[in-house]
């Protein structure tokens, strides 16, 4: 499965778990006002900030995402606790749209992050996707870095082969020239 595809469900999934926490509105007299909107709370709101950051940011271009990774990274160094930013920086590390994509990177910035306790559930559930998400790609490269040094390895011995072969070929060529140009003479016990 495309892990764009993977990722697009598993918000999707957190989207849906989020709005399933949602009391269905009971029906209302038609005389009577509505009751005004719940506000929404810092976790939710940080949350589908999150969720908007990262759609916003795979539609930007490579310098505007280097833009926004220099300036979190810049209010990382002057308050390193600010958990924001750092969630900031493992999405544009972790995600698939991100051009500056680099699991090695967002690895540790997202265990950190799963470790803090001070992050709101949504927070957290999209924080543990992105973990998984990278330990998944670090494994499937780890994989395929394995078969490529494999398949190296194998060239090389079909290689030996071919150039013994060769060898070989070139030697029993010899041989039949050899053969044709001193044909056996016959002697004749006469």
């Amino acid at each position: 499965m495309n892990l764009n595809n993977l990722l697009t469900i598993a918000m999707t999934a957190t989207l849906l778990s989020a709005c399933a926490h949602q009391p269905t509105p009971a029906q209302a007299p038609i005389h009577q006002a509505p009751p005004p909107p719940p506000q929404p709370t810092k976790e939710r709101y940080a949350a589908s900030n999150l969720l908007e950051f990262i759609s916003h940011f795979s539609e930007l271009s490579l310098e505007s995402q280097k833009k926004e990774l220099a300036e979190a990274l810049n209010k990382i160094s002057s308050n390193n606790k600010d958990l924001h930013q750092k969630t900031r920086v493992a999405i544009i590390y972790a995600i698939p749209g991100s051009k500056l994509r680099d699991p090695i990177k967002a690895q540790p910035l997202l265990e950190e992050l799963a470790r803090e306790k001070q992050l709101g559930k949504e927070e957290k559930a999209i924080v543990s996707i992105l973990r998984e998400n990278a330990a998944e790609i670090a494994k499937l490269t780890q994989r395929l870095r394995d078969e490529m040094r494999r398949a190296d390895e194998s060239q090389q011995k079909a290689d030996n082969l071919q150039k013994k072969l060769d060898e070989l070929k070139k030697i029993e060529r010899t041989m039949m020239q050899k053969s044709l140009n001193n044909p056996p003479t016959r002697s004749n016990g006469k």
